[in-house]
């Protein structure tokens, strides 16, 4: 096994990660966010006889993705769903840098390096892997929240994305598949992870994560299960699996039951 050491810091907006993992004398930074300063500290944080040889985005959602700027010349990790819309200048990413923009535009950030894909992007399929130092890192493809969505193993760490949050209800792009998706982290936890890095709060321990992502799946297969009865009504009462008084998860419960078929709107 090799020696690492992770890093987390979280943004002042919506507890977001940034991840540093150290092995020898490399590093990798996934999802380097949010705001230019942040992401400034971020890099004065590592220290200097470090070497960052790669970032890693793990998916396209517009808060993940425009902190490269800071790494200028480094090599990006990413599903090789999202390498190819960037290619080929498709949906998934030219939607993230458009509302990256709107976004900042909206609160006067200004971003010094702008609104544009890194040079150079490696896509990883499901099991590819690539190595920093001497550590190997395993990435495993998990729609759901998003198309492009990819988590990754660095010995007994993973990274999920915007899954397991402890602050937040699943944000859905896909019911079925992040039902799957969910089943399917629980599987790699089980398989001797002891720490879990979700995209949106602290770090969670392995009976921490498995317990969010029960109540996850609970939660999904309730809306599922009111999608096939057609029952707008009992879908709109199911209650969230935390974060109920959060501001706009009321909204956000709406946006899944759509994701199911089923038109409710909050409040009425």
């Amino acid at each position: 096994m090799a020696q690492i050491q992770v890093d987390v810091r979280l943004s002042v907006i919506w507890q977001m990660t940034s991840t540093v993992i150290r092995s020898g004398d490399s590093c990798l930074v996934v999802d380097p966010g949010y705001f230019p300063r942040e992401i400034a500290d971020l890099a004065q944080f590592i220290p200097k006889r470090l070497k960052v040889e790669a970032l890693l985005f793990t998916h396209s959602h517009w808060d993940h993705v425009v902190g490269h700027g800071i790494f200028p010349g480094v090599p990006v990790y990413t599903s090789s769903v999202l390498a190819r819309s960037i290619l080929e200048e498709g949906e998934l990413a030219t939607e993230a840098m458009r509302k990256a923009k709107e976004y900042d535009s909206q609160w006067y950030v200004d971003r010094p390096w702008g609104y544009g894909w890194p040079e150079e992007v490696r896509g990883l399929d499901d099991g590819g892997w690539f190595n920093i130092g001497d550590l190997d890192i395993e990435a495993f493809l998990i729609p759901g929240h998003a198309p492009d969505g990819m988590a990754i193993r660095a010995e007994n760490w993973l990274l999920v994305g915007d899954y397991l949050s402890p602050c937040e209800i699943p944000f859905v792009d896909h019911l079925a598949d992040y039902r799957r998706t969910l089943n399917r982290l629980i599987l790699l936890i089980d398989s001797g992870i002891d720490h879990v890095i979700p995209g949106h709060g602290p770090p969670l321990s392995d009976d921490e994560a498995r317990r969010i992502a029960r109540e996850d799946l609970r939660y999904l297969d309730a809306i599922a299960r009111c999608a096939a009865r057609r029952d707008a009504a009992a879908a709109k009462a199911i209650p969230l699996p935390r974060a109920e008084h959060v501001f706009g998860m009321a909204n956000h419960h709406a946006d899944n039951c759509r994701k199911a078929g089923l038109a409710i709107t909050p409040g009425q």
